[in-house]
């Protein structure tokens, strides 16, 4: 068994409108450089939902409207940590329909050590691909798509 195991487990929100889907910008962790959908861990006696809207806001600058759980996936990661040794993720994701006024003007995203998002995006349902996104962005689409979240989540390989 790898030592280098993580388990994370966050809440997610999939927002979309006029054929986009809000996208972050990673700066941290196995997705640097690629699209992620906002969110990411609880906080000490945070409830999901207190969570989704506090990561949404964060990360995105925008105001939770309306929400809706439609369910949970989880995949299995390999990358390089800084150390350039590699991790196993196993990523739970409880994922959320948000709703957010897209013509809100967006405050700007909250700065704080450990903050991995450079900002957020509308990205156009067209131009989302495994190159540019994390698995996340790919299963949102997947059920944007389908309505269907999928139960197996497949293995990704990030090391470097």
């Amino acid at each position: 068994m790898n030592d280098n195991f993580h388990r994370h487990v966050g809440v997610y929100g999939i927002c979309t409108t006029d054929h986009c889907i809000l996208v972050i910008r990673k700066v941290l962790g196995p997705y640097t450089g690629k699209y992620d959908l906002p969110g990411g861990r609880l906080e000490k006696m945070e409830t999901l939902e207190q969570g989704i809207i506090r990561e949404l806001r964060e990360e995105t600058g925008y105001t939770v409207r309306k929400l809706k759980n439609i369910g949970v996936c989880d995949f299995s990661v390999m990358w390089t940590l800084q150390d350039h040794t590699i991790e196993h993720l196993h990523h739970i994701a409880i994922l959320y329909e948000v709703d957010v006024d897209s013509e809100e003007i967006a405050n700007a995203i909250e700065s704080f050590e450990g903050q991995d998002s450079e900002g957020a995006i509308w990205l156009d349902f067209d131009e989302v691909n495994g190159n540019n996104s994390s698995p996340l962005v790919l299963q949102a689409m997947k059920w944007v798509r389908t309505g269907t979240i999928a139960a197996a989540g497949g293995s990704f390989d990030y090391r470097i």
